[in-house]
């Protein structure tokens, strides 16, 4: 796996779980950007910040490149059908095949 993937794994992972801590998935994107701004790794996240207000979840995501056209029109779906614990399982699932990936 390489250093991209990985990143980009362990950024769902962590989205995800802001979710599953009863978070909206835009509080959860914002505060995971947040976090890794911490890490020193900020700045190739904060578009997402700007694109999450404006445009919503998803389109954060795209922005930063975290999953492409595909997996949006999916997430997309399940996030307009506001199951919050299937959210947080296609992002996992999705950080998952970035590892084997």
């Amino acid at each position: 796996m390489n250093r991209d993937s990985e990143h980009k794994s362990r950024f769902l992972r962590a989205v995800a779980f802001e979710i599953h801590r009863k978070r909206t998935p835009d509080e959860a994107i914002v505060a995971c950007v947040e976090a890794e701004g911490r890490g020193g790794r900020h700045r190739i996240l904060k578009p997402a910040l700007a694109v999450v207000e404006e445009r919503g979840f998803i389109p954060a995501l795209q922005a930063v490149e975290m999953i492409g056209d595909e997996a949006a029109s999916v997430l997309s779906c399940i996030v307009e059908s506001g199951d919050m614990r299937l959210l947080v399982a296609a992002l996992n699932s999705l950080a998952e095949y970035m590892d084997l990936g």
